[in-house]
């Protein structure tokens, strides 16, 4: 893990609640130099501290949304895995893909206009690979809660929530659509340099980019921390609850841990999704006793998954991806 300072940290924190706040933004809000912020910035590029700075869409403005599923595999060798692997993250709709300790092996998302989509992926799955899959659930994803970034800087709570169990299909045309799909992978890009490639004046980007957000397509600018770099283990828990009305209040407390970063309401076997970003595991056991002191008449039983590897992430509903591998 390297070294950061507390000006560092604070940098990352602010940066997470907004990927596209200029150096001299910044600066003024932590009382430095731009030029400082400049140097600080490329350092945690340069040292992998941060992997790069993406956009968080409400996909389902476009039409689209997500099944997630979980497989458990049986008789498999490295060599089988890895082919399962590649045939799920090349797979045009899979919009992420990770390796798990715990109940289950594989987690992946994928996102779809319409069922039959997904039915169409699991058929292929299973006819190629079936004989491994012991066990799979699939849930439909309902609501994304995203938390902004604390585990390094406890600052104030930035909460971004969208819904994905109401479709729309908001219309854009493909200068926006080239738009979303450059700032997928690269929130941080000017206005300059998007008008440069889609050959528009940056005004005009800068018009087109602020109707997308308040169409409610561009959710938040944000970033990619690189969490091996920084010491920190990816764990994902899914509940199975008693009482659904309580969700709020659990998501409210895992906020609190400030190492939650991400909340997903489902419909399956598990009712909610908390991803969080912790040292060890004595830090997880604290917080789980907390929690099961807190909530243990509001749940059935819970499931603890370490992501020990992210293969696939798409940030964008246009086919741009982020591989890990």
């Amino acid at each position: 893990m390297d070294k950061l300072d507390l000006l560092d940290k604070k940098i990352m924190y602010e940066l997470d609640l907004n990927a596209r706040a200029t150096a001299s933004q910044i600066a003024r809000r932590l009382r430095t130099s731009k030029e400082t912020i400049n140097f600080r910035i490329k350092r945690l590029l340069k040292q992998e501290d941060i992997k790069g700075f993406y956009t968080v869409f409400n996909t389902s403005k476009l039409g689209r949304f997500y099944y997630k599923t979980f497989l458990k595999l049986n008789r498999t060798t490295p060599e089988i895995e890895k082919k399962i692997i590649e045939f799920i993250r090349n797979h045009e709709h899979c919009a992420y893909l990770g390796s798990s300790e715990g109940p289950y092996n594989i987690i992946f998302l994928i996102m779809v206009e319409n069922t039959r989509q997904f039915k169409e992926f699991i058929i292929d799955l299973k006819d190629k690979f079936g004989k491994y899959i012991l066990e799979k659930e699939i849930h439909v994803v309902l609501s994304t809660h995203r938390l902004n970034q604390k585990f390094l800087y406890a600052g104030a709570t930035s909460k971004h929530s969208f819904y994905q169990d109401k479709i729309e299909n908001t219309v854009i045309d493909k200068v926006d659509s080239k738009i979303l799909q450059i700032l997928s992978t690269d929130a941080r890009m000017s206005l300059v340099d998007i008008g440069k490639k889609l050959n528009l004046d940056a005004k005009v980007v800068n018009y087109r980019i602020k109707n997308l957000e308040k169409k409610g397509i561009i959710i938040a600018y944000t970033t990619s921390p690189n969490f091996d770099k920084l010491g920190l283990e990816f764990i994902q828990l899914n509940f199975s609850l008693k009482n659904l009305k309580i969700i709020p209040e659990i998501i409210d407390f895992f906020d609190k841990t400030n190492k939650c970063l991400f909340a997903l309401e489902l419909l399956g076997k598990y009712d909610l999704t908390i991803e969080i970003h912790i040292e060890n595991d004595r830090i997880l056991r604290e917080i789980m006793e907390k929690f099961k002191n807190k909530f243990v008449d509001q749940y059935n039983d819970y499931d603890i998954f370490n992501i020990y590897k992210e293969h696939l992430m798409v940030w964008s509903p246009f086919g741009k991806r982020l591989n890990s591998d």
